[in-house]
């Protein structure tokens, strides 16, 4: 199976799995509005705005510059709800590698713990940059290395997420120049473990189950259970469970062509 074919049937498996979380997604999201809230905080966007993973969709409505919304996703089923609840959006099915849209159209860029699952993060920067307009600012948010500890100390597989250093590296700095950039951790809290782990499923990511650290062994039973239950009550705070995330905030501009007059 060559490198574009691999890309594809995981793009589908990644989007099937988004798609089937979209209904529900509003109820588990509370990592994405925290992070939400630090992307607005720094955003004046222009005219047009491109939400790069958009999921079920974000309200823009706070600024008045924004005119045209343009909800890019990999999976249909976000959009489907994207149409339900932002009418007046346009949607595009997309893999954030490969946007269909034209050259320099775009006022500002936009995506919020999104790009972590992105296979080819150059291909996507560089994409976010053909079609931003010179001088358009980019800000988003990724999942970053350390996230989840909590659940390795259980014994879970998680993701390896990149490193901010990492991240950067793939921004070409002939296209953009990294206005701001920092890593927050932010911590969610449950009532009990089964919440804590439905919150990774019910946003469309998934974790796998290793007992006791042994990467062959899942949870069998009901003793394997309770110890997690267990060890995962050793973390417990007045608030609950925690669940932390460390999050990679960047503020990129694409910058202007310098013109040489001869």
């Amino acid at each position: 199976m060559n490198k574009r074919v691999a890309q594809s049937v995981n793009d589908q498996t990644v989007a099937q799995r988004f798609s089937a979380a979209a209904k529900h997604y509003h109820e588990h999201d509370r990592v994405q509005k925290l992070s939400c809230i630090q992307l607005f905080e720094s955003m004046d966007p222009g005219r047009v705005l491109l939400d790069i993973g958009a999921g079920p969709g974000t309200d823009f409505s706070q600024f008045e510059s924004v005119k045209q919304v343009i909800a890019l996703d990999i999976a249909q089923g976000m959009l489907e709800q994207v149409k339900l609840d932002f009418p007046n959006y346009q949607t595009v099915c997309a893999n954030a590698e490969l946007i269909p849209l034209p050259d320099n159209t775009i006022d500002s860029a936009y995506s919020n713990l999104a790009l972590q699952w992105c296979g080819d993060l150059s291909s996507s920067l560089n994409e976010t940059a053909r079609v931003l307009k010179s001088g358009g600012e980019y800000h988003l948010a990724i999942v970053t290395q350390d996230s989840l500890l909590e659940l390795s100390e259980l014994g879970f597989r998680v993701n390896a997420f990149r490193s901010m250093e990492e991240i950067l590296s793939h921004f070409d700095r002939e296209l953009w120049q990294i206005m701001s950039f920092e890593t927050t951790a932010i911590s969610v809290y449950f009532a009990d473990l089964k919440s804590l782990l439905y919150s990774i499923k019910g946003v469309g990511a998934s974790i796998h189950a290793n007992a006791n650290n042994k990467p062959s062994h899942g949870i069998r039973g009901r003793g394997d259970w309770k110890k997690l239950l267990a060890i995962a009550e050793l973390s417990r705070t007045p608030q609950g469970l925690p669940l932390t995330y460390q999050i990679a905030t960047i503020s990129a501009k694409k910058r202007i062509p310098i013109e040489i007059s001869m």
